[in-house]
């Protein structure tokens, strides 16, 4: 279960969605997924190597903007790490490109430097300290 707790939203380690969102990911094998967004390409979903490897790159970020939240930088990261724990376990990464460069890599082949000092994950991988802050600046709303 998906638990909020202290302005920090939790990933219980047998939680049922979380469970099913990485097994779900599991199962597509190979391709892309494009959409366009008021006629623009907004979105690449590639997924390669028999499904272990899926990119998400984010063409136009300012579709996907988000209202600001309560919740801080270190439990928002802490949540990611307990995400890419998860994928770690199914042998899946996830890749999060900005217009074309990778951002972040998630799960079994991030290969963290300096971004495991931050995380103290080996599951997270900061690939581009100027895309991610890019991607955070594109995402947060007005």
């Amino acid at each position: 279960m998906i638990l909020l707790d202290d302005n920090h939203l939790h990933i219980a380690e047998k939680d049922p969605i979380a469970d099913w969102l990485v097994r779900s990911m599991r199962t597509a094998r190979t391709g892309s997924i494009k959409l366009d967004i008021e006629g623009q390409p907004a979105v690449k979903i590639d997924i390669i190597n028999n499904g272990n490897k899926i990119m998400v790159d984010l063409l136009q970020p300012v579709f996907f903007r988000t209202p600001e939240d309560e919740t801080g930088l270190f439990d928002k990261l802490k949540t990611v790490k307990e995400f890419a724990k998860k994928l770690t376990d199914n042998g899946i990464t996830l890749s999060f490109l900005r217009r074309g460069k990778e951002a972040i890599t998630l799960g079994r082949d991030a290969k963290p430097t300096l971004s495991k000092i931050i995380t103290k994950s080996d599951d997270v991988q900061i690939n581009s300290v100027t895309q991610t802050g890019n991607l955070k600046r594109d995402l947060k709303a007005d």
